[in-house]
């Protein structure tokens, strides 16, 4: 069979013709690879696989050197369904692992762990392809350059894809036979990688308030062309829930209130938040989201939950919340929040990284339900009940007559039609959810990816510290406060520098400029709901690191990593969204709140000269760039600071905890703090104290302050 790998390497596999050559049967043995004495339960999962996998690192690198064979990069992530079907198809295939042992250096990397790897050779394969995904197989040379690369092959040829044998088979044949070919091929393709970003113009300032205003209405126009006003939601499926895309427009509604596009930007937003609730991807029973949805109506979910997911669409919900007064969205917030703190948090204190999509060898097997398995933990009254509700029929809307609970109809409406008293209905829905997820906690759960993430866990620590002052809930501000204790415990060296990843007591691995950005927000957003100076101190400890080993002052902008990694091809600048906000649109952020917080023109400069470098390209591409407008207007007219110091009495502060959460001070920045400070590192807190024995607002723009204030704005 003839198989043609990539239009770069058309020439050189041309003359592969051959059929494959079947390797002998190997023995099954049940010995440990390289992977043994990783901490990653990705690569654990792989660690008795008879494929030779080693760790990314210099003992696999040298004897790919030395043996001048080429290297099979594979990259995948422990929640991730098809990377454990490729995993059984052919990584526990004894003829195809013999072939890839005799012939490649077997690297295993979990995403998770290295995303500056998966960044580099996912924008490879994408320049191979044109799509990338996981899981991601890539060839390499022994000088680390990627010369071809795909996703997911199956063993023998499906699915319109060559089987992955051929595949190698090709390949070695290729690289004896045309190495120099190869090695010209990777060169280009290498170079093509290369995303420097421009320096940014002299003298080239931000927009006017006047220009913001006018460039949201345009934003929010581009946004709504791929808007699907049936489902919410942009374009088709698979839909993702883009959280920063619903934050930007609820951010725009706010500021553009009272115009049309601020009210189409309201209900794209209400509307899509509102929609994902209701179908599959939204858990009825614990809580929490899925990863995305795979048909376009958010009804059947990819049944992965992982922890970004949670950290992003919280504050999402909370903004909603906030603009509409509407309180459904309060309670998806809760129930999320508590999802976090029952299911995913880690015995020392951070948080885990995913929950599977299968168990049991079944995707979606844990979380769906019959009317038979209804009525087998509810009776057959209540199950009539939880059947309507939650739309669970005897065909079923996902695989073999199973169904995903969605939010079929109301619970007063259920009651209606099952002649169930009204007034009872609330009541009774609690009822039903509480024993039913107690049922489904008896069944063999998905597996979990317990290592701890610093950027993902300042995703989970800002959404709970923000939850726990705008619902006014202190529990969720004490496990934020704790998962950032832990981080500053187990992931900060001594010499003030991040770590990314941690498990089992071993942390491990350089941080990348998400984990200082996402961290350096997570402790702002502790100190917004504590005003405790510790967390304001250790903001700006962790942002001079990331300004002198990320940000690039010949673009203005920041590099992904610190360039302290010499088997790195590059270094990316990535200023563009994905499944999580921009590393660099959330540094530009921390940078513009900690010269509102400090008045120190350190971080503002910075930051200025980012938001300048990026207009362009973030105004011809919103969605692409959503975290970057979000705040924009912050670069663009400093934020208001609200300090509020209480008298020790809860009650008072809780008033103004209250005030604060509310639209009306959505453009400032609020900080409590339970009583006055005797001695303060913080000029914010210096000669501040309650007045007339009651909490009290101090509110300030820049260095223009308004009088103390005891009670709030009506």
């Amino acid at each position: 069979m003839t198989v043609s790998l990539t239009p770069i390497l058309l020439g050189i596999f041309a003359a592969c013709s051959q059929q494959h050559q079947e390797p002998d049967s190997v023995t099954a043995e049940a010995t440990k690879n390289h992977l043994a004495d990783e901490t990653s339960p990705y690569l654990l999962q792989h660690v008795y696989n008879p494929v030779d996998w080693y760790p990314w690192g210099d003992e696999a690198l040298d004897r790919a050197k030395s043996e001048g064979k080429p290297i099979f990069l594979s990259i995948g992530y422990s929640a991730c369904h098809w990377c454990h079907v490729m995993e059984h198809e052919s990584f526990e295939n004894e003829k195809i692992a013999a072939f890839m042992n005799e012939n490649f250096i077997c690297i295993k990397v979990d995403r998770e762990e290295r995303p500056d790897l998966d960044a580099i050779y996912m924008a490879a394969v994408q320049k191979l392809t044109g799509s990338g995904g996981w899981p991601m197989s890539v060839w390499l040379t022994p000088e680390l350059k990627p010369f071809y690369g795909g996703t997911y092959f199956p063993a023998e040829a499906k699915y319109g894809r060559p089987g992955f044998l051929e595949i190698l088979t090709s390949i070695a044949n290729a690289w004896q036979d045309n190495r120099a070919q190869i090695d010209a091929s990777a060169d280009q393709l290498t170079e093509a990688l290369t995303n420097k970003f421009p320096a940014v113009e002299a003298g080239k300032g931000l927009i006017t308030l006047a220009e913001l205003d006018l460039g949201q209405q345009q934003w929010v126009a581009s946004m709504r062309t791929t808007f699907d006003s049936i489902d919410g939601g942009f374009g088709q499926a698979p839909k993702f829930p883009r959280a920063e895309d619903l934050r930007f427009l609820l951010a725009a509604a706010h500021r553009l209130d009272g115009t049309i596009p601020g009210a189409q930007a309201k209900e794209m937003a209400l509307f899509t938040l509102t929609k994902m609730t209701e179908g599959g991807m939204y858990d009825r029973l614990a809580g929490g989201f899925s990863r995305y949805s795979v048909d376009g109506q958010w009804l059947i979910p990819h049944f992965e939950k992982m922890l970004y997911d949670q950290g992003t669409l919280i504050p999402a919900y909370l903004d909603a919340y906030r603009l509409s007064e509407d309180e459904s969205y309060a309670k998806i917030v809760r129930q999320s929040c508590d999802y976090l703190l029952r299911e995913m948090v880690d015995d020392a204190g951070g948080f885990h990284s995913s929950t599977d999509a299968d168990s049991e060898g079944e995707e979606g097997k844990f979380f769906v339900w019959t009317p038979t398995t209804l009525a087998e933990v509810l009776g057959d009254d209540d199950a009539k009940f939880a059947a309507v509700l939650y739309g669970v029929t005897e065909a079923g809307n996902f695989e073999h007559g199973n169904s995903v609970l969605t939010d079929a109809k109301p619970a007063v409406i259920a009651a209606a039609e099952l002649g169930v008293p009204v007034d009872e209905a609330e009541a009774l829905e609690e009822n039903v959810r509480a024993r039913l997820y107690e049922a489904r906690l008896k069944r063999i759960a998905p597996g979990t990816d317990d290592k701890v993430l610093t950027a993902w866990n300042g995703l989970a620590i800002d959404a709970l510290a923000m939850a726990g002052r705008r619902l006014n809930e202190p529990r969720y501000t004490a496990a934020a406060a704790r998962a950032a204790d832990f981080l500053l415990a187990e992931m900060k060296l001594e010499d003030g520098r991040l770590l990314r990843a941690w498990r089992q007591g071993k942390a491990q691995h350089a941080a990348v400029l998400e984990d200082y950005a996402y961290f350096i927000n997570a402790l702002l957003s502790l100190f917004m709901s504590t005003g405790e100076e510790r967390w304001l101190l250790e903001a700006q400890q962790l942002g001079d690191h990331m300004l002198a080993d990320f940000w690039d002052e010949e673009s203005g902008i920041f590099f992904d990593t610190d360039g302290r990694d010499e088997s790195l091809l590059q270094r990316l600048q990535q200023p563009w969204d994905g499944a999580t906000p921009a590393a660099n649109a959330v540094a530009l952020e921390v940078l513009t709140v900690l010269h509102a917080f400090t008045q120190d023109e350190k971080w503002r400069t910075p930051a200025q000269r980012g938001y300048a470098a990026l207009m362009k390209m973030a105004s011809s591409n919103p969605r692409a760039f959503a975290s970057t407008l979000r705040p924009l207007a912050w670069a663009v007219k400093e934020p208001g600071v609200a300090v509020v110091i209480g008298t020790g009495d809860s009650k008072s502060l809780d008033i103004w905890r209250t005030a604060l959460a509310s639209s009306t001070y959505t453009d400032v920045l609020p900080v409590l703090r339970a009583t006055a400070a005797m001695k303060s590192e913080i000029g914010l807190f210096q000669g501040r104290g309650s007045v007339d024995e009651k909490a009290t607002l101090y509110l300030c723009e820049g260095q223009t302050c308004q009088l103390p204030r005891t009670e709030p704005i009506e």
